[in-house]
C-alpha cells in the first residue's frame, strides 16, 4: 500500500518532470537560439548569457521574501505561481524582443525563487528520516528523464527540418511545444494535497524571518557548506548554458544542431545515473557517507572538466570556432563529458539538499533552503554574466578550484546526534 506521503512525493516529481521537459531544454538552447537570429531580430548576441544572469540575480534576493511568501500562500501555489513565471519566459523567445526577454528573465527569477522554495518546503514536510534520500534522489531523478526526452523529442522533431540552423520558424514550433509541457506541469501543481507531516509553526514577523536566515547564514555547518552551494550554482549555470553553447559553437564536430542536444540528453543521462544510485542506497547512504559520496562526485567532476579543456577549442563558449584543441574535438568527448557532469552534478546537488534536513529541525528547515538557494544562485548569476567575456580555460580553473575547496569544506561539517537517533528509531 503506497502511503499518502508517497504518493504527494511521486506527483511533486511529476509537476517537476513537465517543468523539466520544457525549461531544462530551452535553458540549453537559449544562447544557441539568440546567436541564429541576434542580426535579423536587431539583439545583443550574448543576451542568452545576460538573460540567464539576471534570472539567477533575481532569483537570489528573491529568496529574501520567498519564505515568508511560501508560509503564506502555501508550498502549493508558490509552486503553481513559479511555473507561470516560467511560462512567461518560455513565451519571450517567441517574440525574440531583447527587453521583453530581460523583462520575462526577471520575471521568472523571482517566480523561481517561490517556486524552488515551495518544492524543498512541500518535499521536507512529506518525508521522514528514513525516506528523505529515497524520496528525494527519486523526485530529481525523474526531471531528469524529463530533460533527457526533451532532448529525444527534438531529435526527433529535427529529422523534418532541413539545414543545422535555428530560424525564427523553427524556435516558434520547439518553444511552442514546450510552453504545452509547461502548462500541464501548472495544472498538475494546482492538484496538488496537503503535506502529511506540516510542521506547525508560529506566523511571526517578515523581518524575523529574515532575521533567522542571516542567523543560519552564520551557522558553523552552514559557512562549511558555502562552497559547496557556490559549486553547485558555478556548476549548473556550466553545464545548463556553458557546455551545450561549446558543442554548438565547435563546428568541427559536424552537425552540431543535432550534438548540442544529444550532450544535453547525456548530461541528463548521467544525472539520471546519479538519482537512481542514491535512491538504490537509500539508507546506507549515512553508511557509506554523504562526505565520501561528495569526494567522489568532485573526482568525476575534474575528470570532465579536465577533458573538456583538452578537447575543445579555448573560444568555443564565446563564439563559432573551427579551432583546434590539445585532443581531436571528438561526439565521444561530447558523450563521456555529459555523462560524467551529469553523474557529479546529481549526487552533489542531492547531499546538499539532504544534509540540510540531517542539520536542521522543521522550524529553521525553509530558512535554510533559503540560504542554500541563495548563495547557489547568487553564484550562477556571476557564472552567467562573466560567462559572455571569458574563455574556456577560465571556466575550467574557476571549477576545478571552487570544487576542490567546497570538497575539503564538507568533511568538516557536524551532523547532530539527534538525527542518527531519530532514523534508527525510524527503521
Amino acid at each position: 500500500m503506497v502511503s499518502q506521503s508517497s504518493k504527494n512525493i511521486y506527483q511533486l516529481a511529476s509537476v517537476f518532470f513537465f517543468n523539466s521537459f520544457s525549461l531544462c531544454t530551452l535553458s540549453a538552447l537559449s544562447q544557441t537560439f539568440i546567436d541564429c537570429v541576434a542580426e535579423s531580430k536587431g539583439i545583443n548576441k550574448h543576451a542568452g548569457y545576460y538573460s540567464g544572469f539576471l534570472s539567477y540575480l533575481v532569483f537570489t534576493f528573491g529568496h529574501f521574501v520567498a519564505t515568508p511568501i511560501v508560509e503564506i500562500i502555501s508550498p502549493k501555489w508558490s509552486i503553481v505561481f513559479g511555473l507561470f513565471s516560467y511560462a512567461v519566459y518560455e513565451a519571450s523567445f517567441i517574440f525574440m524582443d531583447e527587453y521583453f526577454l530581460y523583462f520575462a528573465a526577471i520575471f521568472s527569477g523571482f517566480g523561481g525563487s517561490l517556486l524552488y522554495t515551495g518544492q524543498l518546503d512541500y518535499l521536507a514536510q512529506n518525508c521522514e528520516p528514513h525516506t528523505l534520500d529515497r524520496h528525494s534522489s527519486s523526485s530529481w531523478g525523474l526531471s531528469q528523464i524529463a530533460t533527457l526526452l526533451g532532448g529525444f523529442f527534438l531529435l526527433i522533431f529535427y529529422r523534418f527540418q532541413s539545414g543545422n540552423e535555428f530560424d525564427m520558424s523553427l524556435i516558434r514550433l520547439i518553444v511552442g511545444s514546450f510552453m504545452v509541457s509547461t502548462i500541464l506541469s501548472i495544472f498538475d501543481a494546482s492538484l496538488l494535497s496537503k503535506p502529511v507531516f506540516k510542521a506547525e509553526k508560529n506566523q511571526v514577523p517578515y523581518l524575523k524571518h529574515l532575521t533567522q536566515i542571516v542567523k543560519n547564514s552564520f551557522d558553523r555547518n552552514m559557512i562549511l557548506l558555502l562552497p559547496s552551494f557556490v559549486y553547485t550554482g558555478i556548476e549548473m549555470s556550466f553545464y545548463f548554458a556553458v557546455f551545450p553553447t561549446m558543442v554548438s559553437f565547435t563546428k568541427t564536430l559536424g552537425n552540431t544542431r543535432d550534438l548540442n542536444i544529444v550532450a544535453m540528453i547525456f548530461v541528463g543521462f548521467g544525472n539520471i545515473c546519479g538519482c537512481f544510485t542514491l535512491s538504490f542506497l537509500g539508507a546506507r547512504v549515512r553508511e557509506i557517507g554523504r562526505k565520501y559520496l561528495v569526494f567522489m562526485a568532485a573526482c568525476v567532476h575534474l575528470i570532465s572538466f579536465v577533458l573538456l579543456f583538452l578537447s575543445f577549442p579555448d573560444e568555443s563558449p564565446l563564439q563559432p570556432t573551427e579551432s583546434s584543441s590539445f585532443l581531436k574535438s571528438s561526439q565521444y568527448f561530447v558523450v563521456l563529458c555529459g555523462i560524467l557532469i551529469g553523474f557529479g552534478d546529481a549526487i552533489i546537488n542531492q547531499q546538499c539538499y539532504t544534509i540540510l534536513n540531517d542539520i536542521y529541525d522543521e522550524s529553521k528547515r525553509v530558512e535554510a533552503f533559503a540560504v542554500y538557494r541563495f548563495y547557489q544562485s547568487l553564484a550562477g548569476s556571476i557564472a552567467m554574466l562573466y560567462s559572455a567575456h571569458v574563455l574556456l580555460k577560465v571556466h575550467v580553473t574557476v571549477l576545478i578550484t571552487v570544487g576542490v575547496m567546497a570538497t575539503a569544506t564538507f568533511f568538516g561539517i557536524r551532523i547532530p546526534k539527534h538525527y542518527y537517533q531519530e532514523a534508527a528509531s525510524s527503521e
